[in-house]
């Protein structure tokens, strides 16, 4: 299964979205912190597992009202799928839409998926950094155990199962303890039970009594059985009595088909069928007669259409001739044309020829060769003419814009070395500028300095003013409490405070005073002279600016003085060149007016046209010899042709006109369809004569099938004629009701006597004497009804004294409080037993869960992390007893999983999981999702995880969300940015 597109219309903070994923084996998601990865996770689960509402209405979106989306997958059965889910339509169900516009519900898409539930699903196919957390705060001696569950399961759901079951049992019960619930109850009914045994030995009354109802309730019971047997045996005469005319008319039955003569086997339907043998036997043997008549017919014109008929050499011979006839047919009309064509080119060559005006005759075009590379040759002597000829004239156009540019930059040199000013009047202007911008930072920082000031003395008045205050509630507290508890040393400590107070304020104004002198005689409008203005500053910057540009563009025109110059000696270079190429060009010219001299009256442009001149005439010439040729061969065909019509005629003793080869023809076809017509008519005949001997034969064979059907019947029903056979049918038909009635009673009797009526049938008295049994039965039925009713009353007295003796109500409250805490016990043992056998049941599935899959996971994780260490550990030994996972190095050295970095547990846990995915994918093959699992790896251990990935990616589709740009880069497939 493979996903292809995602719309969203509303998930999360995820609303009219669309995602679309192409064939790339690993499809990496990659978004910052919050950028909804997780959400998109959720929301491809949520497509193909659903989610409860109370979990649907927490990815509700804030800023739409609709909830859901769509999700397109293939797969190799179904190809095209469209999953469809809307929060408020059908419960939130899926709708499943194939590429034959056909839907399918919820129960088909979990078919689709091999029944594989959500939390199966993101146990083995959906990875994150997150999911070793609740195994990294188990204490170190659980690890095993956590590590040994995830390998198997993928989560911790079967360690956390069986510890919850652990702590229910122990807190039920405990063989020895007294907080367990069972444990209290057990003691608790031990002390009930001694107080309802103390009250027991004081009711000894009661318990007689007691005893004298439990035997009036046995003999209670007794009688009323002893009424029900007799009851039933009442029923069951009853019975009889109704079924006895039933029994009497089967007995007679019996008696008549015993005493009769019996006809043992009869054919099923035998006269019905017997009537319709004879009915079908008699118009196939008139049609029979018929057949035999046309048989005769047809076999004489058979044999006079057989007479006509050319042999078979004879035959053969004129086939082979006519079968030559396209041949020839084909070899006159190419005569003819290739007449007409030799004519037409000769003509055509001559006039053509004269049009050229080529010293060269057409007797010299056989001998003239034109090597394969001369046209390239001749091109290419066309070709450097010209283009020697297009450089000159280039050439001299730019000599004349070398000059004409060299002028103009001389020029412009001129006028910009005028308009610059002198050295002294630049450095004029720029202390100028400077002076003003030293002004500046000397306000600056005058400004900054008075500010400064103000703050310190608006500082110290503060203080100044705390300082006061304080000292003045020190002292009044100091002397108020003097007075209060007369101690005059508390005044006196109360005048020094406030002198201490005053003499501070007086030091802190002194210290204000000069600060506000300072800030006084540096004032913030205190700058340094200068007689820069601001408009002679912004003067004598735009005056600079303006020379600098000035001095670039004259360093710019120099440049290109320069480049010009270069320019006139590349210009004398080229030049020299295009005079050494021309003379190259006029020797090849020279070359080939030797070889070719027809060539010396025509100019160099037009050699490579006329190549393709002389090539066609060359052409031409080939083609007229090859016509003239190919016309010999024709003519030789018709020749032959007509010699061997002339030699068959001859020996067929046959007239043919042998002036005209397509006469010839004509004859030949017209004997051959003659023939074939005589052959016809042969073949018709044989046909029809053929038919009817085997209409025939079916007749005779379905003569015989009747008849042997006849004879059957006959021997079944063991009659020598038709005669006897139909006395037999009656004897046959009059036993066969006999038995039918018989069966139909025996029938009514099994209804009436479920267990057989045989026994009855043996022996059957009068009616008297079942009417006497049945008023014995009546009489002593009434003797066992009125015991009922006297033990009854009995049952009622004893009830009432106890009832009497119960008056205090405590032996029965006592008792009935037992029974109740009884009750509590057994519940409490009930539920102590399912938990101890689910937790039996549970450590055999994990034992056989481990049996069937861990050899086949460990092998594929010992992949894994050979991979993911580098070779560095080779081999991964799963737990046994109370010793955890052990891996071995490729030293053959051994170390315990605690003995390992937190780093390698994570490669160890990885590893099982991609190994568990992989055994498993090959039920359930579905898309495996991580979310930012290879965050606390380093680079060398990422690449070799992904490379993992990729393998896994050619058989299942792998989406990796990640918010790590590292990742992004080297997974180097398919990248969604969020």
């Amino acid at each position: 299964m493979r996903i292809t597109d995602i719309i969203i219309y509303g998930f999360g903070q995820w609303v009219d979205q669309q995602f679309t994923f192409s064939s790339s084996k690993i499809t990496t998601i990659y978004g910052e912190n919050e950028s909804g990865k997780s959400t998109l996770q959720q929301f491809i689960i949520f497509m193909l597992f659903g989610m409860p509402p109370k979990q649907r209405r927490f990815y509700q979106p804030k800023n739409s009202s609709k909830m859901g989306g769509r999700m397109v997958i293939m797969t190799p059965e179904h190809h095209r799928i469209i999953i469809e889910r809307i929060d408020d339509e059908s419960k939130g169900k899926a709708s499943c839409i194939l590429e034959d516009g056909s839907v399918k519900d919820e129960e088909w898409l979990n078919k689709l998926l091999n029944g594989i539930g959500i939390d199966t699903y993101q146990s083995i196919f959906s990875f994150s950094d997150t999911d070793l957390a609740h195994i990294r705060m188990m204490q170190e001696d659980e690890l095993n155990e956590i590590l040994l569950s995830i390998g198997l399961t993928g989560s911790s759901i079967i360690y956390d199962a069986e510890k919850r079951l652990h702590q229910e049992i122990g807190s039920l019960y405990k063989p020895s303890g007294r907080k367990p619930e069972i444990n209290e109850q057990l003691t608790l009914i031990q002390q009930q039970s001694k107080e309802l045994a103390e009250l027991r030995k004081s009711e000894s009354t009661y318990n007689n009594k007691v005893e004298h109802k439990q035997y009036l309730q046995e003999r209670y019971y007794t009688v009323q059985e002893e009424l029900v047997k007799l009851r039933q045996e009442s029923r069951k005469l009853d019975t009889f009595i109704q079924a006895l005319p039933l029994l009497r008319e089967v007995r007679s039955i019996q008696h008549q088909l015993h005493n009769s003569n019996h006809i043992e086997d009869f054919p099923e339907h035998g006269v019905e069928r017997m009537d319709q043998y004879r009915e079908h036997i008699l118009p196939l043997r008139s049609e029979k007669s018929t057949r035999e008549n046309n048989v005769v017919k047809y076999h004489d014109k058979m044999l006079e259409a057989k007479d006509l008929l050319l042999s078979d050499s004879t035959e053969e011979s004129l086939n082979e001739l006519l079968d030559k006839y396209s041949e020839v047919q084909f070899a006159v009309e190419e005569r003819k044309r290739l007449s007409k064509l030799i004519s037409k080119q000769k003509t055509r060559l001559d006039e053509e020829f004269q049009q050229l005006h080529v010293n060269i005759s057409i007797s010299e075009l056989d001998k003239l060769t034109l090597p394969f590379y001369i046209e390239k040759h001749w091109g290419k002597i066309r070709a450097d003419a010209e283009k020697l000829s297009y450089e000159k004239q280039q050439s001299e156009e730019q000599k004349s814009q070398l000059m004409e540019e060299n002028e103009f930059l001389k020029g412009k040199q001129r006028n910009i070395e005028n308009q610059l000013l002198h050295e002294a009047h630049v450095d004029e202007l720029k202390q100028r500028i400077d002076a003003y911008q030293t002004n500046k930072v000397l306000q600056a920082e005058n400004q900054k300095m008075y500010q400064k000031w103000q703050q310190t003395g608006q500082h110290k008045k503060n203080l100044n003013k705390r300082i006061l205050y304080s000292s003045i509630i020190i002292a009044s507290i100091f002397m108020i409490t003097s007075f209060v508890i007369t101690e005059f040393w508390l005044a006196v400590l109360s005048i020094i405070v406030i002198g201490f107070g005053y003499s501070i304020r007086r030091i802190n104004q002194q210290t204000i005073d000069m600060v506000e002198d300072m800030s006084e005689a540096n004032g913030p409008d205190d700058t340094a002279l200068v007689d820069v203005t601001l408009e002679e500053y912004h003067e004598a910057i735009s005056i600079l600016e303006e020379q600098e540009n000035l001095q670039k563009e004259s360093e710019q025109f120099n440049k290109k003085i320069q480049d010009n110059e270069f320019a006139w000696m590349e210009w004398k270079r080229k030049q020299t060149t295009i005079f050494e190429r021309l003379e190259h060009v006029d020797r090849q010219k020279q070359e080939q007016v030797t070889e070719y001299p027809f060539l010396i009256s025509i100019e160099v442009d037009y050699w490579p046209d006329l190549y393709h001149h002389l090539q066609r005439f060359i052409q031409l010439n080939e083609q007229l010899n090859e016509d003239e040729q190919l016309y010999l061969l024709e003519s030789t065909k018709v020749d032959n042709y007509m010699n061997q019509c002339e030699q068959w005629a001859l020996n067929n003793d046959k007239q043919l006109d042998l002036f005209d080869p397509e006469n010839v023809l004509t004859q030949l076809a017209a004997i051959k369809e003659k023939n074939d017509r005589t052959l016809q008519e042969y073949q018709h005949y044989r046909t029809l004569w053929q038919e009817e001997r085997n209409l025939e034969q079916q007749l005779e064979e379905s003569i015989s099938v009747y008849q042997e059907s006849i004879d059957k019947l006959l021997i079944q029903a063991k009659a020598e004629d038709e005669e006897t056979f139909y006395q037999n049918a009656t004897l046959y038909k009059e036993e066969t009701a006999l038995k039918e009635r018989n069966i139909e009673l025996q029938n009514q009797l099994i209804n009436i006597f479920p267990d057989g009526f045989a026994s009855y049938l043996k022996q059957l008295e009068s009616n008297e004497y079942y009417m006497k049994m049945q008023e014995q039965q009546n009489t002593t039925l009434k003797e066992l009804e009125e015991e009922v009713e006297d033990i009854r009353n009995n049952l009622a007295e004893e009830q009432a004294i106890i009832n009497s003796l119960e008056g205090s109500n405590e032996l029965s409250k006592k008792t009935h409080q037992v029974e109740l805490e009884k009750e509590k016990l057994n519940a409490l043992f009930r539920q102590w037993a399912i938990r101890k056998v689910a937790k039996s049941y549970l450590t055999e599935a994990k034992k056989n869960y481990r049996d069937q899959y861990l050899t086949s996971v460990i092998q594929e994780a010992n992949i894994y992390f050979s991979t993911l260490t580098d070779q560095r550990y080779v081999k991964i030994y799963p737990p046994i007893k109370n010793q955890g996972f052990i891996v071995e190095t490729n030293e053959q050295r051994i170390f315990h999983v605690k003995e390992l970095s937190q780093g390698t547990i994570d490669q160890l846990y990885i590893s099982l999981r991609l190994a568990i995915s992989k055994i498993m994918s090959q039920q359930y093959l579905l898309p495996f999702l991580i979310d930012d699992a290879l965050v606390h790896f380093d680079t060398k251990r990422m690449e070799r995880v992904i490379k993992i990935l990729r393998r896994t990616a050619e058989n299942q589709q792998v989406i990796l969300f990640t918010c790590k740009e590292e990742i992004m880069q080297l997974v180097e497939g398919e990248v969604l940015q969020l």
